[in-house]
Parts: structure tokens; C-alpha cells; sequence
């Protein structure tokens, strides 16, 4: 039996007189990719921002490693071991590639803002070994001769690939991505399923991935929760989700079952 990472229990979350999210419940297990599926509005995102401790529930329980951390910020979840990536590029366009990696090591650092500021010791090993790590990544991701570039130089895929990468820098064992392959060319989804798959099995990190492109669910996840109108209203193996009649009609009718096993 597969041993949980992230358990949600029952999670509700309203806003005024509309419930986004209604009683839903799903477990990552440890090393398995997770597909997190619904049609627009069915709260796919107020979810991940759930997880990720963007927003509070209302009602129900988040356990990361069987811990209780439901009522933990953004930040403190990070430090735990939970990292997310954004449907809409969050990098920092000023910022050269490498320095965009860095930047994100920064929650991570042991050393005070004022020892950076002052150039202490400490500090400055602590830069050099992020940038160390940042560069081991971008080689990771085919995107070292990139590094010193601006990021707003690369195209939409690499840029995809440095946010991927950026989330690594934390070494997390939980990545929560949110829709990667939007704006993504056909090769570029096809690259992008063989790195998300060698991030799970290289690194041992586990994922849960909203996506809507359904070739990328069909050929990476283990396990599928679908979301509608809040509600959970089927989980399993991919296959047998996109036939279920209860998530086609959910979708847009028949068409959508023709897409999603094209």
C-alpha cells in the first residue's frame, strides 16, 4: 500500500453564498503523479491554492507527511517540502535565467538578510552553493547556455522548463503543477511529459498535476481525481476515468471523449 505524502479530508471552501470547493477528498501517495481534472469551474484552482496554502478551508484537514498542516501559510509549507509551479508564468522578467533560480533558494538560506547584505562568510557560501545548485539544474533542463541570458529571451516552452526548474531549487518532495503544458507546441508537451516523469523517478518527488491537456494525464498519472462544480466525481486510473460516463457528461459531451483519446 502506498504510503501518503498529502491527504485532504473532506476540504470546503466557500465564498460568500458559493461553495468552490464541497467536501473533496484526495491523497498523494509517496513517489506517485496524481492528476487533479475538471471542466473550467470546477474548482481545480481554488484547490491547489488549498494545498499550497494560498487559501484556508472552511472546513476539512490537510496532512503533509501526516502532519496537520491546515491552518500552515504558503511559506511554512514550502519549508516542508511542498513546492507549486503557476498556469500563468510567475518569473521574475528582470532577472536573468540563473539569478530566477537563485532568487527562489533565498526562502531556504540559513543566513539573515543583513549577514547577505554585509557579505559575511556564511552568506556567501550560501550563495555560492544555490548558484551551484541552479546550475546543475539548468544543465538538467538543457538550459545552461541560457543561464546568464534575461529569462523574457527564451521562448514560452523554456521558460516553462526555468519554472520547473526554479521549483526544484527547494528539493521538495511534493510539487504541485499547474497546468504546464498550457501555451506548450505538441513537442514541446511531449518533452515536457519525459522531464516531469524523470523528476518523479530521478528525484523521488511526488506530484500532483492539474492539467487539462489530456494526453499529458493519460500518460503520466498513476491516480486521477475529477473535480465538478466542487464536488468529487470520480477518481482512478486514467483510462477508466475519461470513459466514465458521469466525467463526459461533465466535459462537453461526446467531443470531449473524442479529444481526450486522441
Amino acid at each position: 500500500m502506498t504510503v501518503p505524502i498529502l491527504e485532504a479530508k473532506a476540504i470546503t471552501k466557500r465564498f460568500g453564498g458559493v461553495t468552490a470547493v464541497n467536501a473533496a477528498s484526495l491523497t498523494v501517495g509517496k513517489g506517485q503523479i496524481v492528476g487533479l481534472i475538471g471542466p473550467n469551474g470546477s474548482g481545480k484552482s481554488t484547490m491547489v491554492n488549498l494545498v499550497t496554502g494560498e487559501m484556508t478551508p472552511d472546513e476539512g484537514q490537510f496532512l503533509f507527511n501526516g502532519h496537520d498542516i491546515t491552518a500552515q501559510p504558503s511559506y511554512r509549507r514550502a519549508r516542508l517540502g511542498m513546492a507549486r509551479s503557476f498556469q500563468l508564468l510567475r518569473l521574475f522578467s528582470s532577472l536573468s535565467v540563473e539569478d530566477n533560480l537563485v532568487l527562489a533558494n533565498h526562502m531556504r538560506m540559513q543566513s539573515s538578510l543583513t549577514a547577505s547584505i554585509l557579505d559575511r562568510a556564511a552568506a556567501r557560501e550560501e550563495e555560492a552553493a544555490a548558484r551551484k545548485r541552479a546550475r546543475e539544474l539548468l544543465a538538467w533542463f538543457d538550459l545552461q547556455e541560457f543561464a546568464s541570458r534575461p529569462v523574457t529571451a527564451l521562448s514560452i516552452g523554456q521558460q516553462r522548463m526555468v519554472e520547473l526548474a526554479r521549483g526544484m531549487m527547494s528539493e521538495p518532495t511534493l510539487f504541485v503543477l499547474d497546468e504546464p503544458a498550457a501555451g506548450l507546441s505538441p513537442p514541446n508537451v511531449d518533452r515536457l511529459i519525459q522531464l516531469i516523469r524523470r523528476m518523479r523517478d530521478e528525484f523521488g518527488m511526488s506530484i500532483l498535476l492539474v492539467e487539462h491537456v489530456m494526453r499529458v494525464v493519460r500518460d503520466l498519472c498513476d491516480h486521477v481525481v475529477v473535480l465538478d462544480s466542487g464536488e468529487k466525481i470520480a477518481e482512478g486510473e486514467p483510462e477508466a476515468v475519461v470513459k466514465d460516463p458521469v466525467v463526459v457528461e461533465a466535459y462537453i459531451g461526446t467531443g470531449w471523449k473524442r479529444r481526450a483519446q486522441g
